[in-house]
Formats: structure tokens, C-alpha cells, sequence
């Protein structure tokens, strides 16, 4: 038999604080200060150095150390001169190639050797077998 009765919601305890958690940051300006401004001063110094890398990467040469004559901050004639130079004119295609083979090869067979060590440690039973599946 299914039990229909209504049951009165819970009550809080007497004395308890209905302010607790964070609610101080309810108004807008707390919350600015408290969570929007340090969240954005963290992303800045986080991704600045992006923008900086990508910046000089289309920079023409005369501009890279010329802050007084420029703006260091942008760029008024953007050039690929740089790309077409580490592309065409250096190995980094085969530098790149390597390095792709490599990380590739260590991988698969990093996924191998774990494969094999998983299927050993479930389905063989030697002495400290529980210990050793217990520390994982």
C-alpha cells in the first residue's frame, strides 16, 4: 500500500542564519569587486602573452623594436612575411614532422604497455594482488 499522506515541509532550526554561503555578494558592486575584477585581471596576464606572440608574428620587421615611432600595441600594416619565412625558407615542416612522429609513436605505445599492465593486474592473481588494487 502506497502511504498518501501529506507531510508539512521542513522547518528551519531556531537560531539559524539564512544568510549564510555567499551572499555578500549579492549586491553589484560587491560582486564586481569580489569575483568580476580578479577574474579579469587573471585573464589578462593569462592570455597577454597570446596576444603579444600573434602581434609581433604579423609585425613587419621595422616596427618589432620600434616602440617610440609606433604603437607596440598594433599594427597599422600587417605582413605574413614571417610565416612564409618559417614555412618556406627554414626545416620546420620536417621539424614538425618529427616531432609529430614521435609523440605519436610514444602514444600508442605508452597505450599498449598500458593495455597489458591493466590486463594483468585484473586477471592474474599472485601474492599482493589486493594491495596492488587497493593503491590504484
Amino acid at each position: 500500500m502506497i502511504d498518501t499522506r501529506a507531510t508539512t515541509p521542513a522547518v528551519p532550526a531556531p537560531g539559524s542564519d539564512e544568510t549564510e554561503g555567499m551572499n555578500y555578494l549579492e549586491t553589484v558592486p560587491r560582486r564586481l569587486v569580489t569575483l568580476w575584477l580578479p577574474l579579469c585581471i587573471i585573464m589578462f596576464v593569462l592570455l597577454f602573452p597570446f596576444y603579444w606572440m600573434a602581434l609581433t608574428s604579423i609585425k613587419p620587421d621595422s616596427q618589432l623594436l620600434d616602440f617610440e615611432g609606433t604603437n607596440p600595441f598594433w599594427t597599422t600594416t600587417p605582413t605574413l612575411k614571417h610565416y612564409y619565412a618559417l614555412l618556406f625558407e627554414t626545416e620546420y615542416p620536417r621539424w614538425l614532422w618529427n616531432t609529430m612522429f614521435v609523440s605519436i609513436s610514444a602514444t600508442i605505445l605508452s597505450l599498449i604497455a598500458s593495455v597489458f599492465a591493466a590486463y594483468a593486474i585484473v586477471r592474474l592473481r599472485y601474492k599482493g594482488s589486493q594491495s596492488v588494487g587497493g593503491l590504484i
